[in-house]
């Protein structure tokens, strides 16, 4: 029973991408690699074991770009099932933050991330973007999002489901 309990659910992916705003600019990275190669998209990645959402985006966009940002708010969930021909069929869920600048200059790694810039928001139908980072520019740009609250379930709770880390986004 265990087992199909398991099968059934563990295949999962959780991405994060984050959409930082600043001085009228966008923060842009292009892959080296994958789906949208050569095109401009969020900064993002996966949530290693055991870290939270809110953190999984800053350490990619710090990773990513060289710049230093805080999470304000949850802005988009997208979630797909696809087939991965190593994997079978998996669901996969890419959640996005506004993001807040908080120092740094853009700088790309040079081994994912090919080039990374701050580009001025009216100029962004000039370039390539993928089509869900452009989807999510033009429909969230300067709205306001779900804030991380405060709530943190109680200690027995957290005991009994033996919680480590915990975020609720509303």
């Amino acid at each position: 029973m265990y087992s199909d309990y398991v099968s059934r659910h563990s295949l999962h992916k959780v991405g994060v991408g984050g959409l930082c705003y600043h001085d009228g600019k966008i923060l842009l990275i292009k892959y080296n690699y994958g789906i949208n190669k050569g095109n401009w998209n969020l900064p993002g990645g996966y949530v290693d074991l055991g870290e939270t959402l809110s953190s999984a985006i800053e350490r990619e966009v710090l990773e990513e770009t060289g710049v230093h940002t805080q999470t304000i708010d949850l802005i988009a969930i997208r979630h797909m099932n696809n087939e991965k021909n190593d994997k079978g069929l998996i669901s996969d869920v890419y959640i996005v933050f506004n993001l807040q600048f908080k120092g740094g200059e853009p700088v790309a790694d040079n081994v994912e991330i090919t080039e990374t810039e701050f580009i001025p928001f009216e100029e962004i139908k000039k370039h390539e973007l993928s089509s869900l980072s452009r989807y999510i520019i033009e429909y969230k740009i300067g709205k306001k999002g779900f804030p991380l609250l405060s709530y943190v379930p109680d200690r027995e709770i957290k005991k009994q489901l033996n919680v480590h880390n915990y975020e609720l986004y509303g």
